[in-house]
């Protein structure tokens, strides 16, 4: 039965006749007639009260036939300081008022009560889903009654039904009164979606009922349906007797389903089976287990990263693979097997607004981990409904999930310190983009360090409250060197170099000295000695990885020789491997190029397509009116910049007026239509500010971060605060004259003829579709724009967007595009149902789009980081294409053209990289576009010689960097090979294979009427009749099908059988109902030794798929020591840095006048007495001192990197060269930061004094 094969009446009501004479019976001549047909029904229903359930609960009895699967949204009246409590997260209120309704229900009609129980039965077996809504003002959000309309918007009662194929819109009464109940009385209106009206509105509906589940709706808030509330319903199931409809018609299909099932249960064995299933993760090796069974495949690479963090937890770590190798994987590997384990039960990422959808998307689709990711301090949060992929959103307190995901924005602004200061304690935090917590002016070293507001943040807040901090960055060789030594000082690891940038340069020094094959004093290569013994005790697991896996015999020996003996290895280039991943980065820090995917490429290693890019500019000429543009938007950003600076309040505004421009210009580079939106959108807020309308967008301090933060409309309205009349009535006139320019443009853009003609060349014989491409672009308006114009040009190609906002497909000769999530999306894609795919940078994370080979960049991002991130979409493993071209489109003497054009071909005429160096990797920082593109005159402007000298610099840096963490890829490989083939001989408590072979072989799942079915990519296995799962869900442990999907035309639901999955997760917990013992094991997630029934004892799967099984018996789990992660160490650190302060605190008392004097006098006779220590003989001085914790230091003076002794008036250590170069600098630094009458000696000791207890 299909619902287009019905005779629907365009309307059904209660006091119509029917053509045979007998009055309209709504429930069974409408209600039980769909939903027998339907399996989909979305309803928006009046108020939660028993009547309003009741009359919403006609026609379940036969819905279920069909496996349907309901939503209802019900609206909640309150009183308002309910609803306000219940907005800001107090799930009691509305627990305590919902309850309330559900009271002295055998007091109830019959016609409430069957209602009331045949609903709550939907919901208790996982057929119906209930989200209740909460009126409130559109414009403020206050809260309001559900019938209030004075803003505009009406509460509407209304439900969809489908069938998977077609689909009914009912308006009308939809009665849900008691009265009206009692007689059944309704009045509803058809519109069905094959005749006109319908197939207009039904989309519209679609949309706005997203808007409401997902608590989206300007003017209804809503939220899951609160657990008390819930667990009344399934009491009130259980309670029932046989269910019947309102009007007392017995739900036969029920009671016969009941039967059939009492007859069925599993099998002890199976149960069994399903059992182990569950507690995979609490097993030995249970981690890999969370690792090995995600529906991505890790590369060799990220699963190495994802084990060391693991089996170092809880030590922090830098993660700075390049872009496009996969951070993100990698935390989520570790995230997933960590949370699943039970070893962290909070996680906390902390993100740039900009990336925090990313990083939700990637987190629920790739690891299905349900985060809630915040962006305001308000308590809204988003996350991703892990059964069907779509965002929802809800209110609650910051800090209250156990899975978070926030914007660094809120860290940063000046409330960031009190919203740090009520994080709780965090079993592991995540920064990304953690290079931009820096120091201010890190190319001037000649004064103490001065750290932004992220920084300050991290090392004030995140590191002292997470057992566990992630450092993730992708540019750390773009750091400036002592950048890099910052970071450091949050990672333990370190040792006793951890707070000392200076100490960590001795070791580079010293390094580089072996690198060369230059001599090495005796003092030095006792103090690498000293060093590498540090290593050996702090970081343990690296040392064992080291002389395991990665140093050859005699590299091994050599190393041994060295730190036990001191003796010189023979060889030096033998242990040079050491000296990279035992280096002060390379013990904290997980780095890998691309040149280790090439390597495994090489030998065969890759099971997938690794291609060769070739990217390629594409250069538009700029004349006639589109000239105009250009020269009189370069005309109005720098009169506008004159007219700031001359009314500038203390230059607070600056950055902003700077970002403002810089938005401006990005929109020219996008597309005219970009930047005409953004003019009107501009002028809109001149004459709302002139009329004292004007919300005004200011930061609190003008800070680069936190404009950064802002969205595109936020940014049109910055720099209109404190503004005069006249300087005002200027601008307006401005933006409007220009906008009255771009008026006079052609219709169709250079930019885009270039566009139509890439197309053409692509188009699959002289039709409407082409071969697959990919575009990107920076910005949503360009994005649309782009999409009307093709779907205007090529009605029969199908074209899919994805954005912020989600994913469309408009299909071939189709008008209206249709909604889809961001899983369709990129299978449609792969599939190649859709031609081409116009993208924003949202997209820019996690989708693989490797079945195209062109990838189109519309504009070009200030960032060639993001420009990588847009090329690894389809530069991918597993690319299908052995080559693939990347088309840059660049305005002719555009910064763009200039920066991706002309300097990258100096570059590689002019200057040599050690290693990789990429084109989308050039070295150019955003700020160099602004700076290039400043009008002639503006503030800042730099020609091409100043940005390629920048450039030549950055470079330079680049390779210095680089040099500091060296490992090769074939040494990597070779080492990763190594450790996996070990890996491969321990046992896996679960596989992916065993998870198929326990649900495949399931009798009792068969019976059900469940099998398996087949497909050209792999096998999955169709569920019937499992509680809470929609009839014929396909669950499989195929990657390969679940990447592609089952095709355009099947409609059902595939999922990956595996932890978090809900479907996997409902399965469990039905499979497994009576062992009330193992559901309880995993709620609390302790570790297990094993299973065990009388003398068997099971720790894999398979073993028991292979065992002979009792039919009956008690299953004891067997208690496994739990790990509690404790306090990382870095007591050896600090008192290494209270050492250093404290010994050039004595210099300076001794060696510097007593008089104030410049920095470079007052230093000159600490230098001479350096350069007499080294040349007298043993180039040793005793150098008394005192320390704040003397005991302390001395309990930890075998892990200094100096031998420190006790003497009667405090401590001695013997200085060597070293020891005095780094006191020097210490003391240089604390000169140039002090004023100039208080250089003195004493002074500058007082201070390190107090830097030394500081630190201690």
């Amino acid at each position: 039965m299909t619902i287009r094969d019905y005779p629907w009446e365009p309307s059904y009501a209660t006091s119509d006749i029917r053509d045979d004479g007998k009055q309209v019976d709504v429930l069974h001549d409408f209600y039980i007639p769909a939903l027998s047909r339907a399996t989909r029904y979305d309803r928006v229903a009046g108020y939660f009260s028993s009547s309003s359930l009741a009359a919403a609960s006609q026609g379940f009895s036969r819905f279920i036939e069909n496996g349907g699967e309901a939503r209802f949204v019900v609206g909640m009246q309150l009183d308002p300081d309910d609803a306000a409590a219940i907005l800001q997260g107090d799930e009691q209120r509305a627990s305590q008022a919902m309850l309330a309704e559900l009271a002295s229900s055998q007091q109830w009609p019959s016609a409430m009560r069957h209602g009331v129980e045949l609903l709550a039965w939907m919901v208790a077996n996982g057929y119906l889903s209930l989200r209740v809504g909460l009126r409130v003002h559109a414009k403020d959000g206050s809260p309001q009654p559900l019938d209030y309309a004075q803003d505009g918007y009406l509460h509407e009662k209304w439900a969809i039904l489908g069938d998977g194929q077609d689909e009914l819109y009912i308006s009308g009464s939809l009665n849900e009164s008691r009265t009206a109940l009692a007689i059944n009385a309704e009045n509803i209106n058809v519109h069905p979606s094959w005749e006109d009206w319908g197939r207009k509105a039904i989309p519209q509906k679609h949309r706005n009922f997203k808007a409401l589940w997902q608590g989206n709706h300007p003017a209804i808030r809503t939220f899951s349906l609160p657990e008390a509330v819930e667990a009344e319903l399934v009491k009130i199931a259980r309670n029932a007797g046989s269910l019947r409809e309102i009007d007392g018609t017995p739900m036969a299909t029920h009671t016969k389903q009941v039967r059939e099932k009492d007859e069925l249960t599993p099998s002890f064995a199976e149960r069994l089976r399903f059992a182990l299933l569950r507690l995979a993760p609490l097993l030995p090796g249970g981690e890999r287990v969370a690792i090995e069974t995600t529906p991505i495949e890790p590369w060799p690479h990220q699963r190495f990263v994802a084990n060391r963090l693991l089996e170092t937890y809880p030590r922090n770590h830098l993660l700075c693979d390049e872009v496009g190798l996969g951070k993100t994987i990698e935390a989520g590997l570790a995230f997933r097997a960590l949370w699943l384990s039970g070893r962290a039960s909070t996680i906390r990422v902390f993100a740039p607004a900009s990336l925090t959808s990313q990083w939700l998307v990637e987190m629920a689709e790739k690891f299905y981990l349900s985060f809630v990711r915040r962006t305001s301090r308000k308590g809204r949060w988003e996350r991703i409904d892990l059964l069907d992929g779509e965002p929802m959103q809800g209110q609650g307190q910051m800090f209250d999930a156990p899975l978070e995901i926030i914007s660094t924005g809120l860290v940063i602004n000046r409330h960031g310190g009190r919203l740090l200061a009520n994080l709780p304690e965090t079993d592991l935090v995540l920064v990304d983009e953690a290079h931009k917590a820096r120091r201010q002016t890190p190319d001037n070293q000649t004064v103490m360090p001065r750290f932004n507001k992220l920084y300050q943040e991290l090392q004030g807040a995140l590191y002292g409250k997470s057992r566990t901090l992630l450092l993730a960055t992708a540019t750390p060789m773009q750091l400036n060197r002592v950048e890099a030594f910052d970071l450091l000082k949050l990672m333990p690891s370190a040792g006793a170099v951890q707070f000392s940038e200076d100490l960590c340069e001795i070791f580079y020094r010293v390094r580089d000295k072996l690198i060369h094959q230059e001599p090495m004093a005796h003092y030095e290569g006792e103090w690498l000695c000293r060093y590498l013994n540090n290593v050996r005790s702090s970081s343990p697991e690296q040392w064992h990885f080291v002389n395991e896996h990665v140093l050859s015999p005699f590299g091994k020996t050599g190393l041994e020789d060295f730190t036990d003996r001191s003796l010189e290895p023979m060889i030096w280039d033998e242990v040079q491997p050491a000296l990279s991943l035992l280096a002060p980065l390379g013990r904290s820090m997980l780095r890998h190029t691309r040149s280790l995917l090439r390597a495994y490429q090489r030998e065969g290693l890759l099971n997938a397509n690794l291609a060769w890019r070739e990217v390629a500019p594409s250069i538009i000429p700029l004349g006639g009116i589109e000239r105009d543009v250009y020269d009189q938007l370069q005309e109005y950003c720098a009169d506008l910049a004159s007219h700031m600076a001359a009314n500038m309040e203390e230059g607070r505004q600056r950055a902003a007026i700077g970002f403002y421009l810089s938005f401006l210009r990005l929109r020219f580079a996008s597309s005219f239509h970009a930047l005409h939106c953004s003019l009107k959108r501009r002028l809109d807020k001149i004459q709302q500010t002139l009329d004292h309308k004007a919300q005004q967008v200011a930061t609190s301090d003008g800070s680069r971060e936190e404009l950064e933060e802002l969205r595109d409309d936020e940014v049109e309205g910055l720099v209109l605060k404190h503004r005069t009349e006249s300087d005002l009535t200027w601008e307006q006139g401005a933006v409007s004259r220009l906008i009255a320019t771009m008026d006079k443009l052609p219709a169709t853009p250079r930019k885009m003829r270039q566009l139509l003609e890439h197309i053409d060349q692509r188009r699959i014989n002289s039709s409407d579709r082409v071969r697959q491409l990919v575009l990107f672009t920076r910005y949503t308006d360009t994005m649309e724009y782009l999409h009307e114009e093709l779907r205007r040009r090529l009605p029969g190609c199908p074209i899919g967007t994805f954005s912020g906002a989600g994913g469309t497909l408009r299909r071939a000769g189709e008008f209206q595009p249709e909604r889809m999530d961001r899983t369709t999306i990129k299978q449609r894609f792969v599939a190649g149902n859709i031609d081409i795919l116009l993208c924003t940078d949202a997209a820019a994370e996690g989708l693989n789009l490797q079945s195209a080979d062109l990838l189109i960049n519309f504009d070009l991002p200030w960032n060639p980081m993001m420009l990588e991130q847009r090329i690894g979409r389809i530069d991918r493993i597993g690319q299908h294409h052995t080559q693939i071209q990347v088309l840059n489109y660049l305005y002719q003497g555009s910064v763009e053209e200039v920066v991706y054009s002309r300097l990258v071909k100096r570059f590689r005429e002019a200057l040599t990289v050690s290693g990789e160096l990429q084109f989308s990797l050039l070295p150019i920082q955003p700020e160099d576009f602004e700076d290039y593109a400043k009008a002639e005159g503006e503030e800042g402007k730099i020609d091409e010689e100043e940005l390629f000298r920048r450039a030549q610099e950055h470079a330079k840096r680049i390779q210095e960097r680089q040099q500091l963490t060296e490992f090769k890829a074939e040494e990597q490989k070779a080492a990763y090979e190594h450790l996996e083939a070990q890996q491969r001989r321990e046992p896996l408590p679960v596989s992916l294979e065993s998870i198929w072979r326990i649900i495949s072989e399931s009798a009792y799942l068969k019976a059900l009427g469940g099998g398996v079915e087949s497909f050209a990519q792999g096998d999955a296995f169709r569920l019937v009749d499992v509680p809470g799962v929609p009839r014929d869900t396909l669950l499989t442990t195929s990657r390969e099908l679940f990447e592609h999907g089952l095709g355009a035309e099947d409609r059902r639901r595939l999922h990956f059988a595996t932890y978090g999955d809900p479907v996997f997760e409902k399965l469990l917990d039905y499979m497994l109902q009576p062992f009330e013992a193992v559901l309880a094991a995993w709620q609390t997630r302790k570790p297990l030794s094993a299973l065990q029934l009388g003398g068997q004892r099971w720790t894999t799967a398979d073993d028991l798929l292979e065992s002979e099984l009792p039919e009956g018996g008690e299953i004891e789990l067997v208690a496994r020591a739990q790990r509690l992660p404790g306090r990382q160490d870095d007591r050896v650190g600090r008192q290494q840095k209270v050492m250093l302060d404290a010994a050039a605190a004595s210099l300076a008392e001794q060696k510097l006048k007593p008089t104030p004097d410049t920095p470079n006098n007052q230093i000159a006779e600490l230098d001479r007495f350096r350069a007499d220590v080294n040349q007298r003989h043993g180039q040793r001085v005793h150098l008394k001192f005192d320390a704040p914790d003397r005991n302390g230091m001395l309990a930890l003076k075998d892990t200094l990197l100096w031998p420190v002794r006790e003497k009667a008036a405090g401590l001695q250590v013997d200085a060597d060269p070293l020891l005095l170069s780094a006191t020097r600098d210490v003391i240089y630094r604390q000169l140039g930061d002090m004023k100039k009458d208080s250089r003195t000696g004493h002074e500058v000791a007082k201070r390190l004094r107090e830097s030394a207890a500081s630190m201690s």
